[in-house]
């Protein structure tokens, strides 16, 4: 019995020893963190001021897709609008809100032109970066405010992997 008393005590002792750190060290490395924080903030905010993190812009321009599937558009009603499922060349499909698909022919591929009628803040490397300019990624994003304002049939010219002409206009304020 007294074995298992004097293992636990020199047990206790043992975790007791574990200490911490001191008050003064504790101190030390608070004042140490919260300059690195505020040096941090005020490198930050230089940043902001010499380089604006976002810019306005609008998105122009025209892309050629293939009409895959003519659909009804449930919000409204069954039959009218309806929505066009297009593919750009080797892509996935995605749908065209807004555009006169009475007009369209399932399988004939069609140039659309891309207007927007309000500008938009984001970021400046995507703006650098043109990363967001493909039609399925840009269309989705900016609805309702951005829009197809008109269509052709594609020529020759029009079609392969060159076949998307989006890009960003920047307005200066």
């Amino acid at each position: 019995m007294r074995r298992i008393i004097s293992a636990l005590l020199l047990l206790a002792l043992l975790l007791s020893g574990c200490g911490g750190v001191s008050k003064e060290e504790y101190d030390a490395v608070v004042q140490e963190r919260d300059a690195l924080l505020a040096e941090a903030e005020l490198q930050e905010l230089q940043a902001q001021e010499a380089s604006p993190n976002t810019v306005t812009v609008k998105v122009t321009g025209e892309f050629t897709a293939t009409v895959r599937a003519l659909i009804p558009d449930y919000v409204t009603d069954d039959e009218t609008p309806r929505m066009a499922v297009v593919t750009l060349f080797q892509s996935t499909p995605f749908t065209l809100f807004g555009v006169d698909a009475d007009r369209l022919e399932v399988g004939e591929t069609y140039v659309f032109e891309v207007e927007m009628d309000r500008c938009q803040d984001i970021t400046r490397e995507e703006y650098e970066s043109g990363s967001l300019l493909t039609p399925e990624i840009i269309l989705p994003m900016y609805h309702p405010y951005i829009r197809i304002s008109g269509f052709r049939l594609a020529e020759e010219k029009d079609c392969g992997l060159d076949s998307v002409h989006l890009e960003y206009e920047l307005y200066e304020s």
